[in-house]
């Protein structure tokens, strides 16, 4: 397998690849290039197609088949094995010189017929000498020739063609109306009616409808435009017009006088002494009105003569001003602002009632002490070895004490981190990031040479998983033991800037299989190493991946 050898060695260079000879010497147009005055290049031989053909082989594959009979070598064209014949067993599809003495021609030798085909549709066929076309035939530019009455006649079964003789009325249109020149046809019309057809003369047909008269001897007939005058002068419509908002004593008024002819019906605005319909504009009603269900005033609610009496609950979501008394008999409900503008401010310093709301958000009184009127400071420390808390009741002061961490050593318990030099005692386990703005030592003490310095050994996170997996922030190291094909999917390069993963393709309980394939995919439109998909087909391969940090995974390693 020297050429699968060297193109799996190109492809994991990812560069140009010479073997042989003069290696400084590289043709630049050649991704791969074999220079040799000795030795050539040995393709895979083959005895038998089958089973690198259900691998599904791309075009453009070269092999040596070894098979009795078929020797030779075979290109993967139009995903079928072709092979590449010798000189002067093919045909060029532009043109062949020929030599008429060999008796050259296209076509089959033996009991096979030879077939002809156009995107990828048979059109000719030639068995033992008869010819079928198919799928019709189309002849151009024949010649006109107004005398002959010769034709060819195809048989609808067999498709065989022969030619007959027609006689010339054959060539002469026949009689037909609305384009039906059906032999023989008969114009007839029902027994009894109306209308009939005449033959006023010699090649003349006419069809006969009498006019309505109205006098009961014709049962159906035109009608004239006289009598469709007179059937149109007395008729009359009524129309719907618009809204009208002037008042009027009945509150809708049929018209006759605006549309002559017809009459014109519409409503009228009902107003505090007229019956009407209700507008859009503004409307005084008089008389009670009772609603059954609830009223939605979008613009505010006036009340301007009596009291706003609720007998059961109010909900108001909207802000509330009371200038005067407001009297609810059960309970309101207010969502929004309540602005009280007479509302009174006690004079009397010993006056320590309040308004507050209890635990079910209701408005009660409650009276508070002194203290409660007066203001609280606090301030802070930093002194002590723990948290500790004072409270000064002389000046109404409470002061916070925090201590920073390790200063006084490790007899302060507890403290704070702050942003100059600090040594920190005990162990410390994070649960989220840790973010190191400069350099890091691990393993000694001192000032690191590097963003990270590890004075010792590093352990990196690895997972055996024998199914499609998705990769996480606790994954570095992740070996695919599958049985079948598995996924192995990336995160968002833009989500994981600088991350590092390697995937590693290992058995699963037997030997190398290629068909269980380890695909390695991307997501969203993210791509590596120009794609969306980078395939590891044999056990034991692994590649290490490295994030751009916008929308590229690299392959670093493999």
């Amino acid at each position: 397998m020297l050429l699968g050898g060297l193109a799996m060695v190109a492809s994991q260079a990812n560069a140009q690849l010479k073997v042989g000879t003069n290696p400084t010497k590289v043709e630049k147009s050649a991704i791969l290039e074999l220079e040799s005055d000795k030795q050539g290049l040995l393709l895979p031989r083959i005895a038998d197609t089958s089973a690198m053909t259900n691998l599904n082989p791309p075009n453009g594959m070269i092999i040596f088949l070894t098979k009795a009979g078929q020797e030779g070598l075979y290109v993967r064209d139009n995903y079928t094995w072709s092979r590449l014949q010798k000189g002067g067993q093919s045909w060029d599809i532009l043109g062949n010189a020929l030599d008429a003495t060999k008796n050259p021609f296209v076509g089959s030798t033996n009991n096979v017929p030879f077939v002809l085909k156009g995107n990828n549709v048979e059109g000719l066929r030639i068995d033992n000498g008869n010819v079928t076309v198919s799928n019709g035939i189309t002849i151009k530019n024949l010649q006109n020739d107004a005398a002959a009455v010769n034709g060819m006649m195809v048989d609808p079964t067999t498709g065989v063609v022969s030619w007959r003789q027609f006689g010339t009325a054959a060539f002469v249109d026949a009689f037909g109306i609305n384009g039906d020149k059906t032999p023989d046809f008969n114009l007839e019309v029902p027994t009894g009616a109306p209308y009939k057809f005449v033959a006023p003369s010699a090649g003349h047909l006419q069809l006969s409808i009498p006019n309505q008269t109205g006098d009961g001897t014709t049962t159906a007939g035109l009608l004239t435009l006289a009598d469709w005058q007179k059937f149109n002068a007395n008729a009359q419509y009524l129309v719907v017009a618009n809204f009208n908002n002037t008042s009027s004593q009945y509150g809708i008024v049929i018209d006759s006088t605006s549309i002559p002819g017809n009459k014109r019906f519409y409503l009228t605005a009902a107003d505090a002494n007229n019956p009407g319909g209700v507008s859009i504009a503004n409307q005084t009603f008089a008389g009670e009105k009772t609603f059954m269900d609830k009223i939605t005033a979008q613009a505010g609610l006036d009340v301007t003569n009596g009291d706003g009496n609720f007998s059961n609950n109010v909900t108001v979501t909207k802000n509330v001003t009371v200038n005067g008394d407001l009297t609810a008999n059960g309970n309101a409900t207010i969502v929004k602002d309540v602005t009280l503008p007479g509302i009174q401010t006690s004079t009397d310093a010993n006056d320590n009632t309040v308004l507050i709301l209890d635990g079910a958000n209701k408005v009660v009184k409650k009276a508070l002490p002194a203290s409660a009127f007066t203001p609280v400071t606090y301030d802070k420390a930093h002194t002590g070895t723990d948290l500790d808390v004072q409270y000064d009741g002389t000046a109404n002061k409470v002061t916070v004490s925090v201590p920073y961490a390790g200063y006084g050593g490790q007899t302060v318990v507890g403290g704070l981190v702050s942003n100059v030099k600090q040594p920190i005692f005990g162990q410390k386990d994070f649960d989220s990031t840790i973010s190191v703005k400069t350099n890091a030592l691990v393993g000694a003490t001192g000032v690191p040479t590097s963003t990270l310095q590890v004075q010792g050994s590093v352990s990196m996170a690895i997972k055996e998983v024998t199914s499609s997996y998705t990769l996480t922030v606790n994954d570095y190291t992740v070996v695919v033991k599958s049985a079948a094909i598995a996924n192995v999917t990336l995160p968002s390069a833009a989500s994981v800037p600088g991350r590092i993963y390697v995937i590693k393709k290992a058995p699963s309980g037997g030997a190398n299989n290629i068909d269980n394939e380890v695909d390695v995919k991307t997501s969203g439109a993210d791509n590596i190493e120009g794609g969306n998909v980078y395939p590891i087909y044999n056990d034991w391969t692994f590649i290490t991946v490295q994030s751009n940090g916008v929308d590229t995974w690299y392959i670093i390693k493999k």
